[in-house]
């Protein structure tokens, strides 16, 4: 018995674009066969029985957290991450309990086997702290269509990236799996994947069509479409229907065919020339940015001075307080600051510089510390003698004792000017000497007095 990918095109929402497609299937009889224009998609025939797949979870990996429905925890890990989703139709039932563990299970086999292919690589699946310790950040995801809607095509896949990227699954920093658990219109489609030009990918394993398949076979299969595998420009990949694989080893992940071999026994590019460390000049998925370069990691360290707190654009740093990440190196980071109320950015050191976004390639050397303090201070003068002080705004034009409400940390000029016949003798407070003009910085509330003379 064997099992076919195949790949084709894909329509989101009004822009037509070229990404790769897969169906995974069980077969005996291998027939291709187009459903409408876009999505092109291929599958293959079997006869299999309509039934629930049982699957048995490994007792190793039990997931203890608990689900959210939209991807807002912080990032147990820097960088690009792989969000995990388990998704049901609208009258669907709900077996997330059952298979989140299998999920688990499913995450830590792929990056077991890919850290053996690879020991310098690993994906970066989407962790969160729970209280067994770090674990996939599981969203449930409740559809909008019935079940028997989403069965009415050959794959259910194009609703599931419409409804999602509506509901905010639309990062371009993220690739997403998900465990659809719902009738298939085609049970013989097992998984497909999917990425576009903004960074936004796909994979999707169709529980319920999937009998008798390994899921993390499937999963790693279409992860690997996701993240752009294989390049057209790949020596090795196959003719037209099953290009976007790869047909000179058939124990290569992305072998257009399987005979149901786990991943365990499956190959990542094991000739290192088509789609994952290669020396050609064709996209390498060894570089994504989606899987932790485990021999060029560098840390960042970013201080917080004051009430505020520091995001990147890329997830995994978003602080309110001082913290250190670690990255790949050369990571591009654009870091926004955001006071807390009343407060503003004072100033950036460091690796940053300005009173905005800064922009930063993460390295060895690389930090950065965010000053924050309040928006205002206030200023008190007092005038001693036959005189007055001014500065450059209306508020400040004492001829005795007054006060005002400043910006901070925006040097304040103040004159000191005599009445007929007195002088100015000196500063006291934040000024000092005998110049009639004087520069405070105000960096706290502040008080100044000019004491005036007889000539």
């Amino acid at each position: 018995m064997h099992r076919r990918f195949r790949h084709g095109l894909m329509a989101v929402g009004a822009v037509i674009v070229t990404p790769v497609m897969v169906a995974l299937a069980l077969s005996v009889i291998l027939l291709a066969r187009e459903v409408d224009d876009t999505p092109r998609a291929f599958a293959v025939t079997a006869s299999t029985a309509a039934t629930l797949p049982h699957i048995k979870a490994r007792t190793s990996a039990t997931w203890c957290g608990s689900p959210s429905e939209l991807d807002s925890r912080p990032n147990g890990v820097s960088g690009n991450p792989v969000h995990w989703i388990y998704a049901i139709p609208s009258d669907g039932p709900d077996r997330f309990s059952t298979f989140a563990s299998r999920m688990q299970t499913d995450w830590e086999t792929i990056d077991a086997w890919w850290r053996g292919q690879d020991p310098t690589r690993a994906p970066r699946s989407d962790l969160a702290q729970f209280s067994c310790g770090s674990q996939l950040d599981l969203s449930l995801v409740r559809l909008s269509q019935s079940g028997s809607r989403l069965a009415a095509p050959e794959s259910p896949f194009e609703f599931i990236w419409d409804e999602l990227d509506a509901r905010g699954f639309r990062s371009q920093f993220t690739k997403y799996v998900v465990y659809y658990d719902g009738p298939i219109g085609d049970d013989q489609i097992c998984g497909v994947g999917a990425t576009v030009s903004s960074g936004t990918g796909l994979a999707v394993f169709l529980i319920q069509a999937c009998v008798g398949v390994e899921p993390a076979q499937v999963v790693a299969h279409e992860l690997l479409h996701a993240l752009g595998a294989v390049p057209s420009s790949a020596p090795n990949n196959c003719e037209p229907p099953d290009d976007g694989h790869t047909c000179d080893i058939v124990r290569d992940l992305m072998y257009p065919f399987t005979d149901g071999t786990p991943l365990a026994g499956l190959l990542l590019d094991p000739g290192r020339d088509d789609y994952y460390g290669h020396s050609g000049g064709w996209p390498d998925m060894q570089d994504s940015p989606w899987l932790v370069q485990l021999d060029r990691q560098a840390p960042f360290a970013l201080t917080i001075a004051g009430s505020g707190r520091v995001e990147a654009d890329v997830p995994g740093l978003d602080c309110g307080q001082t913290c250190s990440t670690t990255w790949n190196a050369g990571t591009e980071l654009t870091l926004t600051p955001t006071p807390a109320p009343g407060a503003k950015l004072v100033r950036w050191t460091g690796s940053c510089s300005g009173i905005s976004q800064c922009a930063v390639e993460v390295g060895q050397a690389a930090g950065a510390t965010a000053f924050f303090a309040p928006s205002r201070y206030r200023l008190s003068v007092r005038v001693s003698g036959n005189g007055s002080i001014r500065g450059p705004s209306a508020g400040i034009r004492c001829p005795g004792r007054c006060a005002s409400s400043v910006s901070s940390h925006v040097p304040l000029r103040l004159t000191a000017i005599a009445g007929k016949g007195w002088r100015l003798r000196n500063w006291v407070g934040a000024c000092g000497g005998r110049k009639t003009t004087c520069s405070v910085p105000m960096t706290a509330n502040t008080s100044a007095r000019a004491v005036f003379v007889r000539r």
